[in-house]
């Protein structure tokens, strides 16, 4: 045996071995529970994985990224953001870059890519890194409000912690930190900064969520205290976080790595891709990105229910929910402004994503489930609707049209209202596919994505060429490129579900609120810009950088490719093989770009779009916060959404009847003024002239208008 082994390991090089160093000293085989090591063994396995791929994961990424949808623009990407990335310029300095290990290669690798701040176009480490560091606490933060001598009211987040998903294993691990320090009062540094600063700085590097500060930081409150070694460079993780707490208590604590699979962990042959393998992540585009964990927070966490005041129409935990959306009704309990504004029931719907895999493939079964779940919510009675996407990743784009069509009149009246202008750069790929293959479509498989329009003739194209020539020449970021003709995405086939379906009812702007953290993205972020730059909604954004700016969406950037995709179109075509991985690794990339209706030369994922209104809410879902913690939290959330639009429609509208009533009197009163000022005019004009001359002219004429205003000239009194 030892010999076979030492025949393979000559073999395969560099390409993969499971070295002796890398013992983490605990099993997951048969246990159904994840490994808990210290950093040190952790770190150990990490730079035993031997590696030897750099050379074929960089010629993936560059081949993939000659058609990357926004190459030119990353130059410079101009405001909001200001970043410049010249991305392939950078992969080839990689290429004649020597690292010492494959761990010290994959983080290059990873930071390059993080710095787009573009979660369409993310790597993922190959599977053998395939674990987190973690610690026994995570963040809950509240808004401190206090009176000031000015009489403003200072509002400021505290942090305070509570205990993780990890912490009683990680008591078992270390038991000789004191944590009791941390759980009884609010943190004010972390590594000496201040606590927001220490968290913003880190996702500003480290967090591919959204490019604006504001949603970033929503994402990094989680992935902070969190650090997943796939999805996050972690070469600047040391041992230990050290908090210094209100009192001035400083507690150092170590960090812990959990381990989800031991036979995968710092083992370099596991990571090897097999045949036709080497994309392990779904070749579909829909697979809509979360925030960082390698779990996935069950929909049943995301609120809980009261039979008091609510009546849930779609529970959370049922069958029904696997298609993404849940709702109840909350009853207006004791609310004083509630006949004031007429408001007594407010129907709440959770989109967890617009990407339904309930029916495994079959894209239309998906549709039907996802859209038969919103009418069974818009069918219920109410008079105000809150729409939560928090942490919605995307999905299916027809799906988040549909139900902008099915929530706000213009766009169930005008299917064209919510059509997205969208292009693709040109690339030799490209040229090479649409002269060999000619497909009127750039994706060959409805599963893949909706198909394209032309949006001049609302029907799908005749071939390849036909929206792909002649094209465009823009600059971008200070570069010219040349892309093709707008096109739209094809949603007639959504447009038709529910079948026979008319809504009950619709509501006004601001009694439908769209619940946003800014981390909704991809077609999230399409529900959310579309109608947040026509007006129709009202949007309450939750956390961010307190009293800065903060976006409702983001990565909206269009859709995305990935090398399976591309090798599909290449074998379809006689092409030259498009190259695949070496390794079991996630790759994709923005393909398409979507352009703003309010600013149409620029891509919506480099514009900025502010909330209507700011809650202080941090309390996201997340494999590290337990699931009651999280529910809730979300439960008091929906609650003070409700109250609060109460309060400002009924301060509207008092402020608006008042108005209306002082106009009201006020023009009566001028009326009536106005009138007894004319006939006291009249009066007085018949009693001096005698009402007419004696040749009949009307009193008034040329003359005698000259002569009354060289009267006006004498004294008032006579002297």
């Amino acid at each position: 045996m030892k010999i076979i082994l030492a025949a393979l390991f000559g073999l395969l090089s560099l390409q993969g071995s499971v070295l002796a160093d890398c013992n983490i000293g605990c099993s997951t085989v048969n246990s159904g529970s994840s490994c808990y090591v210290d950093f040190a063994t952790a770190k150990a396995c990490l730079n035993s994985i031997s590696g030897g791929w750099k050379d074929q994961t960089l010629e993936v990424i560059s081949q993939s990224l000659a058609n990357f949808g926004f190459g030119a623009l990353y130059h410079n990407t101009g405001p909001p953001y200001n970043l410049q990335v010249p991305i392939l310029e950078s992969l080839d300095t990689m290429k004649s870059t020597t690292y010492e290990t494959d761990f010290e290669f994959q983080e290059a690798l990873q930071a390059l890519l993080t710095s787009l701040l573009d979660a369409h176009t993310r790597y993922k480490k190959p599977v053998c890194y395939s674990a987190a560091f973690v610690l026994p606490v995570a963040f809950d933060i509240s808004i401190s409000e206090q009176a000031t001598a000015s009489g403003a009211t200072e509002q400021e987040p505290i942090a305070t912690f509570v205990k993780s998903t990890f912490h009683d294993s990680y008591v078992e691990l270390f038991p000789d930190v004191d944590l009791a320090p941390l759980l009884s009062q609010p943190v004010s540094l972390v590594d000496g900064l201040e606590w927001t600063t220490a968290v913003h700085n880190w996702g500003s590097t480290h967090e591919t969520r959204s490019n604006n500060p504001g949603a970033r930081f929503n994402a990094a409150i989680r992935s902070f205290l969190y650090r997943s070694i796939t999805d996050t460079v972690v070469t600047d993780v040391t041992d230990s976080l050290t908090f210094t707490m209100e009192d001035g208590t400083h507690v150092q604590v170590p960090w812990m790595t959990m381990v989800p699979d031991s036979t995968l962990f710092g083992n370099s042959t596991a990571c090897l891709a097999e045949e036709d393998d080497s994309f392990e992540v779904k070749s579909s585009r829909h697979d809509f990105v979360r925030v960082e964990g390698e779990g996935v927070v069950t929909h049943a966490s995301l609120h809980n229910t009261r039979a008091s005041d609510r009546t849930v129409i779609i529970s959370p935990d049922s069958d029904e929910a696997d298609y993404q959306i849940s709702c109840f009704v909350q009853k207006v309990v004791g609310d004083k402004n509630s006949a004031k504004v007429g408001v007594n029931d407010v129907l709440v719907m959770k989109v967890a994503s617009f990407s339904p895999q309930v029916d495994g493939t079959d894209y239309q079964a998906n549709w039907k489930g996802f859209l038969g779940s919103a009418q069974t919510c818009l069918d219920t009675e109410y008079d105000m609707i809150v729409v939560d996407v928090m942490q919605n990743g995307g999905g299916y784009v027809c799906l988040g049209l549909r139900l902008l069509q099915l929530l706000i009149p213009k766009y169930w009246n005008d299917n064209t209202k919510v059509q997205m202008k969208y292009d693709l750069p040109h690339s030799d790929f490209m040229a090479e596919w649409i002269e060999k293959v000619d497909y009127p479509d750039p994706y060959t498989n409805p599963n893949d994505v909706e198909q394209i329009l032309n949006p001049e003739t609302q029907e799908s194209f005749d071939s390849g060429k036909a929206y792909y020539y002649p094209g465009r020449t823009v600059t971008m970021g200070g570069k010219e490129s040349n892309r093709t003709n707008w096109f739209c995405l094809d949603c007639r086939e959504a447009e038709v579900m529910p079948e026979g379906y008319n809504p009950k009812r619709f509501v006004d702007p601001d009694k439908l609120l769209i619940l946003t953290d800014g981390t909704c993205g991809s077609t999230c972020a399409s529900f959310t810009r579309i109608a947040q730059e026509a007006g129709v909604a009202t949007f309450v954004g939750t956390g961010g950088l307190w009293n800065q700016e903060m976006d409702v969406s983001s990565f909206a950037g269009g859709f995305v490719m990935n090398p399976t995709l591309l090798r599909n179109m290449t074998d379809r075509a006689g092409m030259t093989p498009f190259p695949q991985f070496e390794t079991k690794q996630g790759w994709q990339f923005g393909w398409a770009a979507w352009y703003s209706q309010r600013l149409p030369t620029r891509p919506v994922q480099f514009t900025e779009q502010e909330p209507d209104h700011r809650i202080g809410f941090w309390s996201f879902p997340h494999v590290s916060v337990p699931a009651e913690t999280t529910s809730d939290a979300v439960s008091s959330l929906y609650d003070s959404v409700i109250s609060d639009q109460m309060v400002r429609l009924a301060e509207d509208g008092t402020c608006n009847n008042s108005d209306a009533i002082w106009i009201a009197l006020v023009s009566t009163l001028g009326v009536i003024v106005l009138g007894l000022l004319v006939y006291l005019w009249f009066v007085r004009r018949e009693e001096g002239q005698g009402g007419q001359s004696e040749g009949g002219v009307p009193y008034g004429d040329a003359q005698d208008v000259i002569e009354r205003q060289e009267g006006m000239k004498q004294p008032l009194v006579e002297s």
